[in-house]
C-alpha cells in the first residue's frame, strides 16, 4: 500500500512538509519524490510505501527510464485478466508494465483487466497526459482540490486551506498537461464500461413455489467457496513487519505476537466472525490471528447508567382490587441504546458496549470451532480523554465527510486500526473488514422495512440502491482514518467474484424476508446459515448493529443527545 501526493502547477512549489508527513504516516517504509517539468508546468509525484506483499519492498513512484512515464499506485491487483497473480509477484510492477504498453495510450483498456482495490496517478510521458482514479467501489481513498493555477490529488488531504473533494469512484480522469483539457471517462473506446460491475438480479420470486433456504441449500456452499477464494488472495504472501516498524511501536523483535500478519476488525457479528473462520482454512496452521475489538467510554451512556433510578410513583389502589393486590408501578422507559446489563460493574464503562459482549461470545465460537488456531482477542478500550485528544485529527482525516455520524463511525475505525490494547499492540499491517456483507446480502434493518412496506419489489430497489452508492459512502472515509496507522484495509466481501455471485443470486437465496424466519433471522440468512455450518452458532444469531452503537461512539457527550447523525460538524 502507498500514500499518494501529486500536484500540477505553474509555480513548481513542492508539497508542504506537513502534507508529506501525513502521507508518510500511511507508508513509513519509504517516501520518495519525483519531479517532471513540461514547459511552464511542474508535476510533483510523492509516494510513501507500506510494504506488505511480495518478497521485497518496491519504493514509489515508479519511473520508466526510457519513456519518462511515472506511476503512483496505492492498492492491490488480485487478478489480471481474470487470473490471480503468482505468489511472490509484485502487482505494482505488473500494473506498470501494462500501463506502459496500453493500446493507443488508452489507460481505460488496462483498468478493465484488473480485479482489486486501488487508487492511482499515472503520467503517460510520450502523450503528455496524466490519469487518476479509483476502482469501481472506491476501496482506496483519493481526494483532489483545485486552487488558482494548481491541481492536487492525494490519498488524504492536509486539513488546511481550501476544502478537498473525493474523486468519484468507477471511472478515470484524463488530463492533458499542456492544453489543460480534462475529461471524465466511465466507458472504454468500444463504448463498454471501464469496470465490469454486475447488475443486480431483479427477478421477482415465485413465493408460492419457492424452495426454503436451509443450511443444506447449495447457495450456502457456493458463498463459502467464493469467500474462500477471496480470502486466499488476501491473506497469502504477507510480509512480517520490518524491524523499524516494531521499534517505532516499542515492540521487541522477538516478542510473542510479532509473527501476526493479519488482524480482523472484530465486533463479533456474523460478517467478521465468518471471515475469521474461513481465513482459518487458508492460513498456515501455526499463524496467529488478532481479533481487534474496540469499546469506548461514552460519558452520556455512563451518566445514564449511574443516574439514580427515579422514585416509583405512588401506587394507586385498583378500583377493582383482586386479592387485595396493588397495580405494579410503571417502569421508566429507556431507549434501546441505553439499556445497561445488570451484570456490569460501575467501574467498567467498556463492558457495557454491546460489541464487547458479542465479541467475546463469538471469540468462544472460534476457539471451539478451530481449537488449534491461536486466536488473540484484543480488547481496545478508549477513554473519553483519548477521543478528545484525537478528535481534531480524525475530523481532518475523514474530510470531506463531515457529519456527526461520519465522526462516530470514523472514531471506531481509527482506534480499532491502531490496534492498541492496555498491554499489547498488534503488529499486523493487514486488517480484514466485513464491510459489504450487509449491502450485498440484505443485512440492514431498512431492507426488512422495505420488504414489509412493499414486498420483494421494494426490497430489490433498496438493495440496488445500496450497491450503487457503495463508492460514495463509507469506503474512502474508512481508508483515510484506518491507514493513518500504517495499516491496509482489505474487504473480502467486495472481491469481484464474491460481488458477482451475490448480484446474480436470487433474492430469496440471500435474504428471504417473505418466509418465516424460524430459528435463523432472514436478514443475511445465507451468511447466517454458513456461519452455523462452520460451527459458529452464537455469531450466526447476532443481530445487525451499527458500529457507532456497538462500540458506543454515537453521541459521545451529554450535549450531543439532541444532535442528528446528518448534522454537520462545527468548524
Amino acid at each position: 500500500m502507498c500514500g499518494i501526493l501529486f500536484s500540477l502547477s505553474a509555480s513548481g512549489d513542492p508539497p508542504s512538509p506537513h502534507h508529506v508527513s501525513i502521507i508518510s504516516q500511511r507508508g513509513p517504509d519509504s517516501t520518495r519524490t519525483h519531479v517532471v517539468t513540461i514547459g511552464s508546468q511542474t508535476l510533483n509525484f510523492t509516494s510513501s510505501l507500506l510494504s506488505v506483499r511480495g518478497t521485497e519492498p518496491t519504493p514509489q513512484p515508479l519511473v520508466d527510464q526510457s519513456s519518462g512515464s511515472v506511476l503512483c499506485w496505492n492498492g492491490e491487483a488480485w487478478r489480471i485478466r481474470g487470473e490471480s497473480l503468482a505468489e511472490g509477484a509484485n502487482d505494482t510492477r505488473e500494473v506498470f508494465d501494462l500501463l506502459l504498453n496500453a493500446p493507443n495510450g488508452r489507460l481505460d483498456e488496462v483498468l478493465h483487466q484488473l480485479d482489486g482495490e486501488f487508487a492511482f496517478v499515472y503520467y503517460d510521458a510520450p502523450a503528455g497526459v496524466f490519469w487518476y482514479g479509483r476502482d469501481w467501489a472506491g476501496r482506496r481513498s483519493l481526494v483532489f482540490r483545485k486552487t488558482e493555477g494548481a491541481l492536487e490529488v492525494a490519498s488524504v488531504g492536509d486539513g488546511q486551506g481550501s476544502p478537498w473533494e473525493e474523486v468519484e469512484a468507477g471511472g478515470v480522469w484524463r488530463f492533458e498537461v499542456t492544453g489543460g483539457y480534462a475529461e471524465w471517462l466511465t466507458t472504454r473506446a468500444s463504448g463498454e464500461p471501464i469496470y465490469n460491475v454486475p447488475s443486480l438480479n431483479l427477478e421477482l420470486p415465485d413465493e408460492t413455489n419457492d424452495t426454503p433456504l436451509t443450511i443444506d441449500s447449495p447457495v450456502v456452499d457456493s458463498l463459502h467457496d467464493a469467500l474462500l477464494e477471496s480470502l486466499r488472495l488476501r491473506v497469502r504472501d504477507i510480509q512480517l513487519p520490518p524491524d523499524h516498524d516494531l521499534q517505532a511501536r516499542h515492540l521487541p523483535k522477538d516478542a510473542e505476537g510479532n509473527d501476526v500478519r493479519i488482524a480482523i476488525l472484530f465486533s463479533g457479528g456474523v460478517d467478521c466472525t465468518t471471515l475469521a473462520r474461513i481465513a482459518h482454512e487458508v492460513l498456515p496452521p501455526d499463524e496467529p490471528v488478532d481479533l481487534l475489538n474496540v469499546a469506548f467510554e461514552n460519558p452520556r451512556v455512563v451518566a445514564a447508567r449511574n443516574k439514580p433510578p427515579p422514585k416509583p410513583p405512588k401506587a394507586k389502589k385498583s378500583k377493582h382490587p383482586k386479592n387485595n393486590s396493588e397495580e405494579a408501578p410503571v417502569e421508566e422507559e429507556i431507549g434501546a441504546e441505553e439499556v445497561i446489563s445488570s451484570a456490569v460493574t460501575e467501574s467498567d464503562p467498556y463492558a457495557i458496549c454491546p460489541d464487547r459482549g458479542t465479541g467475546l461470545s463469538s471469540f468462544e465460537d472460534l476457539k471451539t470451532s478451530c481449537p488449534t488456531r491461536r486466536w488473540r482477542f484484543v480488547p481496545i478500550n478508549i477513554p473519553y480523554a483519548d477521543v478528545l485528544a484525537h478528535r481534531a485529527n480524525v475530523i481532518n482525516l475523514m474530510h470531506p465527510h463531515n457529519t456527526e455520524m461520519d465522526l462516530s463511525i470514523a472514531l471506531a475505525f481509527y482506534f480499532a486500526a491502531r490496534g492498541q490494547a492496555d498491554n499489547y499492540i498488534t503488529p499486523a499491517r493487514i486488517l480484514l473488514s466485513g464491510l459489504g456483507a450487509d449491502e450485498l446480502l440484505g443485512g440492514y434493518t431498512r431492507h426488512a422495512t422495505a420488504h414489509r412496506r412493499g414486498g420483494y419489489p421494494a426490497l430489490l430497489e433498496e438493495l440496488n440502491l445500496d450497491f450503487q452508492r457503495l463508492g460514495k459512502r463509507n469506503l474512502g472515509r474508512d481508508d483515510r482514518v484506518g491507514t493513518n496507522w500504517a495499516k491496509e484495509m482489505r474487504y473480502p466481501f467486495l472481491d469481484e467474484k464474491v460481488v458477482a455471485w451475490a448480484m446474480a443470486a436470487p433474492v430469496t437465496s440471500k435474504c428471504p424476508f417473505g418466509s418465516e424466519p424460524g430459528a435463523t433471522e432472514n436478514g443475511k440468512k445465507v451468511l447466517r446459515l454458513l456461519a452455523q455450518k462452520l460451527g459458529l452458532p452464537k455469531a450466526a444469531g447476532e443481530a445487525k448493529r451499527a458500529v457507532q452503537f456497538g462500540a458506543k461512539t454515537a453521541k459521545m457527550s451529554i450535549e450531543s443527545r439532541k444532535m442528528k447523525g446528518t448534522d454537520g460538524l462545527c468548524p
